[in-house]
């Protein structure tokens, strides 16, 4: 895989291509991947090729793949961002309206701009992002979007408002958490900001308005099968799994949660987001709950016996090291139900995949207080034990340096690569 380089397992490529970058997501990879692995896989020359994304995340798999005329499908769990993939997805709007309905949010805000938001309805969060004046236009375009009758054209605004969200904040918080020891200097407005940004991404539509829609997003978990994709229906997967202990997809995407009145507390986030994503942090289960008995008797436990004593005895280490630290926080309790939820993806992968398909994977190994677990390889040999027939890691590059200064920072020499499985 000669055209990996050290950035594909980020969104820094996305940043300047078109519809790939109208929604910045920290956890996202390079849109350069999947357009590789078309090339490489020569689905352009194949009848009735189709690529499958377990973990489509900001939708760049599916956009690369309608970019490029393929049929592809989707998976994901969290409704805002299934919200942000259908717009992503959507080309086929008239300028005309689009122009209408942004003077229609321009005529309704500025009517509407003696209005006080109530305060019931703005979460405490959102008064220490923004300014007052800010915060005040924003929930105003938010009120004059939600009449938008037609639902593409309101997914369409509604991710405009959402990039607006992170161009007008006090703090950053795209990164992946809200960096409150940094201030931002903002001079535009956020009417000025989210006009700015609409534009641009109407300019972006005016190519691709005749393009096919070829790509299809499905709100569910992965962890589950999907019936409206049949058996062996898909060429190839492409994907980037949630990493151990890496991000809490719920953490990063609570501004928007609270903002668009999904979410209001740490209790809904859990409910309404977490449980509904792999389990990758310690904030997506509670302690108490966990039955390594019970645990051990369950399919992923009885199919990977091999993996389970490994994982079991590297639990056991993790705990011992954890008893030490003032945190005390159960790695070990989630690097078990990790890897029992990636088994059930693997399987969904597998049915999913025609026979002679492959599945490419990006993923970083992890070390929770600084036990190294190379997940990478642990997948591997999941797969071959859930039908899979051989697997290839390929490195794309070294992780986790930039933290060793932290004191009680490991000092493990981490990975980011590619699982190939055939």
């Amino acid at each position: 895989m000669e055209f990996l380089h050290t950035e594909i397992g980020s969104a820094k490529d996305n940043q300047n291509s078109a519809v790939h970058n109208w929604y910045k997501f920290t956890a996202g990879f390079s849109h350069k991947f999947v357009d590789e692995i078309i090339r490489l896989e020569n689905l352009n020359k194949k009848k009735h090729s189709q690529i499958f994304d377990p973990f489509a995340g900001c939708g760049t798999t599916l956009v690369s793949s309608q970019k490029a005329g393929i049929t592809a499908v989707g998976n994901e769990g969290q409704g805002f961002m299934y919200d942000v993939i259908r717009a992503k997805l959507t080309w086929n709007l008239e300028t005309k309206m689009l122009g209408k309905y942004l003077k229609q949010i321009e005529t309704e805000v500025d009517s509407d701009k003696n209005k006080n938001p109530k305060a019931a309805s703005v979460h405490d969060l959102l008064w220490t992002l923004y300014e007052k004046h800010q915060l005040k236009q924003l929930l105003l375009i938010r009120e004059a979007i939600e009449k938008i009758p037609d639902r593409k054209y309101f997914l369409f605004f509604k991710l405009a408002l959402s990039q607006t969200l992170h161009k007008v904040s006090i703090h950053p918080i795209s990164i992946p958490y809200i960096v409150r020891t940094k201030t931002l200097s903002n001079t535009i407005s956020a009417w000025n900001m989210f006009s700015s940004i609409c534009m641009k991404m109407i300019a972006d539509l005016l190519p691709l308005s005749e393009v096919r829609t070829t790509s299809k997003i499905y709100k569910h978990d992965s962890r589950q099968v999907n019936r409206y994709i049949d058996n062996n229906q898909c060429n190839v997967c492409i994907t980037s799994p949630p990493y151990l202990n890496n991000l809490d997809y719920g953490e990063i995407s609570k501004v928007h949660t609270h903002f668009f009145g999904t979410t209001n507390s740490w209790g809904e986030i859990t409910e309404k987001v977490r449980k509904k994503l792999v389990t990758g942090s310690t904030t997506h289960y509670t302690d108490s709950e966990f039955d390594l008995d019970v645990f051990k008797q369950n399919e992923f436990a009885l199919i990977n016996h091999v993996q389970l004593k490994y994982l079991l005895k590297k639990a056991e280490t993790i705990r011992k090291v954890a008893k030490k630290r003032s945190g005390k926080k159960s790695f070990d309790i989630l690097m078990l139900l990790y890897f029992q939820d990636m088994y059930s993806v693997i399987n969904e992968i597998r049915r999913v995949i025609k026979r002679n398909g492959t599945s490419y994977l990006i993923l970083g190994d992890s070390a929770p207080y600084g036990q190294h677990v190379p997940t990478t390889k642990l997948l591997g040999d999941i797969a071959l034990n859930s039908g899979f027939n051989s697997y290839k890691i390929h490195k794309i590059r070294s992780r986790g340096s930039k933290w060793k200064s932290l004191r009680f920072r490991h000092s493990k020499n981490l990975t980011e690569n590619v699982l190939v499985l055939k």
